[in-house]
């Protein structure tokens, strides 16, 4: 077994930006072939896949990752990565336990936080452009940034809770998420008052619906701009956006990066 101190990975690191407060943000990127065994970070962290990918082994379960991914480690959790696609890039952002404790927050939560995936990612993404352009409050705004999927637990709660048409719903729009329904359209299938969703749907997903399917278009678009030959044009509109300036003002407001600047990651 192989254990990694902090700021410490297995790939390349490309470049390391870190908080007085304990959150480091680290770029890593996998050229050739690194040590394939079990091994372990001494602090938690997520990390987001930008390009390639590899097949993730825990003592529990096993998956295969590409662009877009998001896994969340446990410091000291053991596991180890096979069949890695060369180039592959990753962001990870590493948390020491003394920050987490001023925040109030567990490990727990922050692996809890991904299921908000697409939120997550774009929180990562924020904090990541945060660090490229390094300036005297780029410390503070990650931090605050990263506190943010503090309060999302707060909607993730809820969300279990729900009654069941709010997962139905949740269902729904993931099945529709390159449309634009209205809520007129969803009552009508769901059996209800669009009152009723309009009124309890920021209460369960934490935004408006609007936001919510835009969150859903630009996290599809993650993976297209990374893995396919289209230009933004036509992913823009296989995403649901009626032309390239609207998707560009959307990317850009989610992630902080416009299109062009992220498919150069």
């Amino acid at each position: 077994m192989y254990e990694l101190e902090k700021e410490q990975y297995l790939g390349n690191t490309k470049n390391i930006f870190t908080t007085s407060n304990g959150i480091a943000v680290v770029e890593t990127e996998y050229q050739n072939k690194v040590y394939e065994g079990w091994h372990s970070h001494n602090n938690a962290h997520i990390t987001l896949f930008l390009k390639g990918g590899t097949t993730e082994k825990r003592k529990n379960f096993s998956e295969t990752v590409g662009p877009g991914s998001l896994l969340f480690y446990h410091s000291d959790e053991l596991h180890l990565n096979q069949n890695t696609l060369f180039p592959s890039r990753n962001i990870n952002i590493e948390i020491e336990e003394n920050l987490l404790k001023e925040l109030q927050m567990s490990e727990a939560v922050l692996e809890k936080s991904i299921q908000n995936s697409a939120f997550t990612k774009f929180l990562i993404l924020k904090i990541f452009k945060e660090t490229l352009t390094a300036d005297a409050f780029s410390a503070d705004t990650i931090t605050m940034l990263f506190s943010q999927m503090a309060n999302a637990q707060n909607h993730l709660e809820r969300f279990e809770k729900s009654p069941f048409w709010v997962k139905s719903l949740q269902e729904l729009l993931n099945d529709c998420w390159n449309e634009n329904p209205n809520l007129q359209d969803l009552a009508t299938v769901l059996n209800l008052n669009p009152i009723t969703i309009s009124k309890h749907f920021p209460k369960y997903f934490g935004c408006t619906l609007g936001e919510y399917m835009r969150r859903i278009k630009i996290n599809r678009s993650l993976s297209l701009i990374q893995t396919h030959e289209s230009n933004l044009t036509e992913i823009a509109l296989e995403c649901g956006f009626a032309d390239q300036s609207h998707f560009i003002r959307t990317f850009k407001n989610q992630t902080g990066f416009l299109p062009k600047q992220f498919q150069k990651l």
